[in-house]
């Protein structure tokens, strides 16, 4: 279950500006008890104002496990140079009285979240959710886990695997056509997260009869050589749980023409790694694959 947005504290506790006179109360003080993120930023900095909305909107989503506090480097140049910030944004996240980490730059929305779950340890209650409806819908419980996704998009619409599971959870139950209306209305750039994209071709796989590898089969018998034709094999078979057998196609690519589409192959592996999970046995026989055939 999640837990209420309103309960854990209000708004001003869990993002704040400070300055020197307050970080040691603001920052190091309150890192006692709960992870905190120090966000340094200037004026007239776009990467900033880029950063900030997104940075702000995954904090509110954790519910209280992680604050955010924000400085001016201009106006605390002391505090900026005592933490050797050379450019912003830089972000930094104190734990127990001092820093344990630190990013610099505009992160994308995706490493971000992953940047904060490292820092909570999977401990806030959207990991947990999203960790329960994965065991729900691995168990063939695809209403309840579905339950429990929608649940998370209310407190955080943005979650592309809350949002990816929603769509997996309309397939597992037969509503294929529900689970594509959700894909076509996606933003672009949302389509491009990896939970997102192997959903969709999960989508498509089961949408319709004539929507198999057969066709994609036929090409590469055709031409070994058709090399989107096999980046489409390897993704249909990866959103259809056939991992391993979507990564080896991925990989024939990599073997064939590391450079093809921009290292697409070889990128897109890497992501699915990421989203499968780098200690998975079928990861790291890939990827012991993978180091072969580069090197």
């Amino acid at each position: 279950m999640i837990v209420d947005a309103n309960a854990p504290m209000g708004a001003n506790d869990l993002i704040k500006d400070t300055t020197s006179e307050t970080f040691m109360a603001d920052v190091v003080d309150a890192s006692q008890d709960v992870p905190v993120l120090v966000d340094f930023w200037g004026p007239g900095c776009q990467p900033c104002e880029t950063l900030k909305p997104v940075l702000e909107s995954l904090v509110r989503s954790m519910n209280g496990a992680i604050k955010l506090v924000k400085v001016n480097a201009q106006e605390a140049q002391d505090i900026a140079m005592q933490m050797r910030v050379q450019s912003v944004p830089t972000v930094f996240c104190f734990k127990g009285g001092r820093p344990v980490d630190a990013f610099q730059g505009a992160l994308p929305e995706s490493e971000l979240r992953k940047f904060i779950e490292k820092q909570i340890g999977g401990g806030s209650p959207i990991a947990q959710a999203l960790a329960h409806a994965k065991e729900l819908l691995d168990a063939g419980e695809a209403a309840n886990a579905q339950e429990v996704y929608v649940q998370i998009l209310e407190h955080d619409r943005s979650n592309p695997e809350a949002c990816a599971g929603v769509m997996r959870t309309h397939v597992a139950l037969g509503n294929v056509d529900s689970a594509r209306q959700i894909a076509d209305n996606l933003p672009d750039e949302l389509k491009k997260n990896e939970h997102i994209a192997s959903a969709i071709s999960m989508i498509d796989l089961a949408g319709a009869a004539d929507v198999d590898t057969s066709e994609l089969e036929a090409k590469l018998a055709a031409d070994p050589n058709d090399h989107q034709a096999r980046f489409d094999l390897g993704m249909a078979l990866y959103g259809a749980g056939q991992t391993e057998e979507g990564l080896l196609q991925l990989l024939e690519i990599v073997r064939k023409d590391r450079t093809w589409n921009e290292d697409a192959a070889r990128l897109q592996m890497l992501k699915i790694f990421e989203a499968v999970g780098l200690s998975d046995p079928i990861v790291i026989k890939i990827r012991k694959k993978l180091t072969t055939v580069l090197f």
